[in-house]
């Protein structure tokens, strides 16, 4: 289970919201495709939206999702997509809905 805090080790973790599970499931999908770190897996998941690759879903459809892959998001979107691909790796491929929460 991903951790609710991570401000003991001096990083920060996903921001305030919790994010859809469509969200959750878009970049398991796009890091499936190319298991890559940050910042290839964000041209990937550019990629995946702008051909809507991913359930015909879009850049405004991730958005309403809580993921908003404009430049103005970047920084909460590497933060998520990083926790996502953190617990991929880790074997917790069952990613469900409010694992990503405050930290």
């Amino acid at each position: 289970m991903m951790p609710r805090s991570n401000s003991a080790k001096g990083k920060e973790g996903v921001p305030d919201e919790r994010i859809a599970q469509v969200a959750i499931d878009f970049i398991s999908f796009c890091f499936s495709r190319r298991e890559v770190e940050w910042p290839l897996l964000y041209d990937e998941m550019c990629r995946v939206a702008s051909n809507k690759l991913y359930r015909g879903l879009g850049y405004e459809e991730l958005r309403e999702a809580g993921l908003d892959l404009t430049l103005g998001g970047l920084v909460r979107t590497s933060r998520i997509a990083n926790e996502v691909t953190r617990e991929i790796r880790q074997g917790n491929r069952e990613l469900r809905e409010g694992l990503l929460a405050a930290s």
